[in-house]
């Protein structure tokens, strides 16, 4: 069966990879509440920012750049909150608080402006009203690329 790409699986594996030691992170710029880590698997740069309880992912959102949109970058954003801390407002905060740290990093490199995406499943209602809350309050419908399912894209230039 279809199914689109589901962030709560990088939460999974990232929650893996701290337990680990094998992701450095360093504190948000902006929020000191956020921790954050860059890489570039297969040559796209990922940024990931997370809350952390100790050493448990709390909230996890994930800006993975994608092909530019009207010349300027565009990142998919993806977030997944840990099952235990679900319904508090924690998807929306770490959204806000990432795509703040992003427009305040891009700037110093030189990046004034950007897009923020999302695209979630037509049946994902807490997904829905976060996008709307923190991307875009007018969707588009669109055919999700990779499963073939309905989906809304959620856009936002910053």
């Amino acid at each position: 069966m279809a199914r689109m790409t589901d962030p709560f699986d990088a939460l999974t594996k990232f929650q893996r990879a701290l337990r680990d030691g094998d992701i450095d992170l360093r504190p948000g710029e902006l929020d000191p509440t956020l921790v954050v880590h860059l890489d570039r698997p297969a040559g796209t740069l990922r940024l990931t920012y997370a809350r952390l309880d100790g050493r448990k992912v709390i909230a996890l959102a994930m800006m993975v750049s994608t092909e530019p949109l009207n010349g300027l970058p565009c990142y998919q954003a993806g977030v997944a909150v840990a099952k235990a801390h679900r319904g508090k407002g924690h998807a929306k905060s770490i959204t806000e608080a990432a795509i703040a740290e992003m427009k305040n990093g891009l700037a110093r490199n030189g990046v004034p402006s950007f897009y923020v995406e999302a695209i979630v499943n037509i049946e994902n209602e807490p997904s829905k009203k976060v996008a709307a809350a923190t991307i875009s309050s007018s969707p588009v419908a669109i055919t999700d690329h990779d499963s073939g399912l309905p989906a809304l894209q959620y856009l936002k230039k910053v």
